[in-house]
């Protein structure tokens, strides 16, 4: 391949991870917002011990969505070249293990419920389970259309989908349903999203099962599979453990806490998901090349995250009391907790991940996962003696090891470790907190409604923080401030 082409390829890769970030922000900001909106309603009329059952009850779906992709999908985007009888191999087995796992949770559910005393969850678990099963119809089809960076088909497909799901899950809690509103609303996401992924792509499964294609694919999803296994357990034994030792209701007001801290975090984080593993994946045999892109993404990324992260952190009590009213101000600490100690660093960890999974270093990631669950569970032991909010220390000291753990062995693979790292997002750090003490003592005695106190605290946040950006020429300021203008240039020609 001449230089011309090289180039050639190299910007329409760069094109396309613009495009696929931008549209993958989208999808999720838009994905959220809506839920974030729905259940702005739906918490103004159910009760917090609703939302903690579900809590309960989606420990167990969370952990059987992870063994029902299993990593496969990972391992398609991960292969270059990927054959028809690969996808149909990995339908039919996501098909085969969805299947099973719900009769497994139909068998089991009479004895969760008794696990967590609530009597009511046995059948709410049994009819929420049905999700797995549609879920796993459009599991290839959703690998397809990101591994071809294709995320304005997946936007408009999951927005779609969650918008109506939505809809019906505020009817039905009208209609006085109760927990069972949001049975509606999880069941009708999935079955839609299975749907619309069915017609909008054009692969269909083939009458073949591969046991050559499985064993390859599986080789390398196999560590995957473990490590997102244990990663998922690990996030939901803190739910486990909560709705064990506290009030259903004390689940619910982490539940919500954690829900809202997800909207920011979750959409860059799947965003960097979504399409770095990809990209990263088309640069794995350049590590000059790749170790540039991961530095620039790192950058770009924690610009958004980290301000995002703090303001939400000196908004917080005037946002629940404009989203959720008094009575779920409990949730307050834990959400101020989490965005601090757990939610800003979650882009970095997954953006290391995914350099690891993109070389094929899949065994590294398992590993590291071990290592630091293992890690992680006993902090939260010593956590839990300080009730909710030890948990959530636990989890930020957990996160912050995390950091130099990933970072030390991306430095080996890639020569961009935990320190070099340190010194690109210092700066964004730095910046962040000192504005948003600087917002919070601002404010401290000003007697304003909620809605007032959060317009003019992200205002002056915000504007400062782009102005001190552009001041100090942050590198990241200038990437986003080229991308739009060179989109409004295109848009005028």
């Amino acid at each position: 391949m001449n230089t011309e082409e090289t180039q050639r390829n190299q910007q329409n890769l760069k094109n396309k991870t613009i495009s696929g970030m931008l549209w993958s922000f989208v999808e999720r900001f838009g994905f959220l917002s809506i839920q974030f909106i729905s259940n702005i309603v739906l918490a103004r009329i159910l009760s917090p011990s609703d939302f903690g059952v579900m809590g309960m009850i989606f420990v167990f779906i969370a952990l059987s969505t992870v063994m029902i992709e299993g990593g496969l999908g990972s391992a398609l985007i991960q292969k270059r070249t990927p054959t028809n009888s690969d996808y149909s191999t990995i339908f039919f087995s996501n098909l085969i293990i969805a299947i099973t796992i719900y009769i497994i949770l139909l068998f089991s559910a009479e004895y969760i419920g008794g696990f967590f005393h609530q009597d009511q969850l046995p059948n709410l678990l049994k009819v929420v389970g049905v999700v797995l099963i549609f879920d796993s119809f459009g599991i290839v089809q959703n690998n397809i259309l990101i591994k071809t960076l294709d995320f304005k088909k997946i936007a408009r497909i999951k927005i779609t989908a969650a918008l109506f799901s939505s809809i019906a899950a505020i009817i039905s809690a009208y209609a006085g349903l109760g927990v069972w509103s949001l049975v509606i609303q999880n069941i009708t996401n999935s079955l839609l999203r299975s749907f619309f992924l069915w017609i909008k792509t054009s692969w269909k499964p083939i009458a073949v099962f591969s046991k050559e294609s499985f064993k390859e694919l599986f080789g390398f999803a196999s560590k995957l599979l473990a490590a997102s296994l244990l990663s998922e357990l690990y996030r939901n034994f803190q739910s486990v453990l909560i709705g064990r030792i506290f009030p259903a209701k004390d689940l619910g007001f982490f539940t919500q806490a954690r829900q809202l801290e997800q909207i920011p975090v979750m959409t860059l984080a799947t965003v960097v998901n979504q399409v770095t593993f990809p990209v990263f994946s088309e640069l794995q045999n350049n590590l000059d090349i790749l170790r540039n892109a991961l530095r620039k993404s790192l950058k770009s990324l924690i610009y958004i995250n980290f301000p995002v992260m703090v303001l939400l952190t000196v908004i917080a009590k005037p946002l629940f009391l404009l989203l959720f009213t008094e009575k779920w101000l409990p949730s307050v600490p834990y959400f101020q907790g989490l965005c601090m100690g757990f939610g800003w660093l979650l882009i970095v960890h997954n953006t290391n991940l995914n350099v690891l999974k993109s070389i094929g270093r899949s065994d590294l990631v398992l590993y590291l996962e071990i290592f630091k669950k293992i890690i992680g569970v006993g902090l939260i032991f010593w956590g839990i003696k300080y009730g909710i909010l030890g948990i959530i220390a636990a989890l930020a000291v957990n996160s912050y090891l995390e950091f130099f753990i990933n970072g030390f062995f991306v430095g080996k693979t890639v020569g961009y470790g935990a320190f070099k790292q340190l010194k690109d997002i210092l700066p964004t750090f730095i910046l962040s907190v000192t504005l948003g003490f600087f917002t919070y003592f601002v404010f401290k005695n000003i007697a304003v409604d909620s809605l007032l106190s959060i317009v003019l605290q992200s205002v002056l946040f915000g504007s400062t923080y782009l102005f001190l950006s552009y001041i100090f020429k942050f590198e990241a300021f200038t990437i986003y401030f080229n991308i739009i203008k060179n989109k409004l240039k295109k848009q005028n020609t």
